[in-house]
């Protein structure tokens, strides 16, 4: 399993004549980078609803953009009250490659964790290009340069990492949409709208 060394049509049906799916159990592997004193956090990717990868085309979208427009972190109430933040405060999430910048949404994630969104980079900036090495929005670049030996897919998902505030947030919410995953654990977080344009009526029998 480890090798990804290939099992050929012989020997496949040599196992498994019925033809059925053969299930093969693996050894436990730790992740590739555990948190430590340095890095106390283990930091999360992945998706929210509104987007899709880069957001070449949904990021043009003006009611996705809407609904979810910039990057954030999300942190679990105790962590955040352990170090005095609020919901919305600007915060620098850094891990041994790079850091990223990002709104910060107290959520139901487990403790010890923080999850950033990976749609996010540098192609839909005034700039068009990052503009400070290791100081963006990509949250893929915190993660590192490895790969599932058998798959051979990249891991962009896992990184040991620690998180400082940059700026009190005075009150305005992270940008995480409020009807998802991210939903927040607090109150008074404007619920996620995508804005008129994302108003679809129905008629009918005729009438609105």
């Amino acid at each position: 399993m480890v090798t990804g060394a290939p099992v050929e049509e012989t020997e496949y049906k040599a196992m498994n004549p019925t033809g059925r799916a053969v299930l093969k159990a693996a050894e436990y592997l730790p992740p590739h980078e555990l948190p430590d004193q340095e890095f106390p956090f283990q930091l999360i990717t992945g998706r929210t609803l509104y987007h899709f990868h880069t957001r070449t085309k949904t990021g043009r979208a003006p009611q996705l953009n809407k609904a979810a427009p910039e990057v954030w972190v999300e942190m679990a109430a105790g962590d955040a009250a352990d170090r005095g933040f609020t919901e919305g405060d600007l915060l620098e999430v850094s891990t041994p490659r790079g850091r990223v910048q990002g709104r910060l949404r107290i959520s139901g994630i487990r403790p010890g964790v923080l999850f950033l969104p990976f749609h996010y980079g540098y192609w839909d900036t005034d700039s068009g290009h990052e503009p400070v090495k290791g100081n963006g929005r990509a949250a893929n670049e915190l993660t590192l340069t490895d790969w599932d030996p058998v798959s051979k897919q990249p891991i962009f998902k896992t990184a040991a990492a620690r998180v400082e505030r940059v700026a009190s947030g005075d009150g305005v919410p992270a940008p995480a949409p409020t009807n998802t995953g991210s939903a927040p654990v607090g109150t008074g977080v404007p619920p996620t709208s995508g804005g008129d344009a994302a108003r679809a009526q129905e008629l009918v029998g005729g009438q609105a």
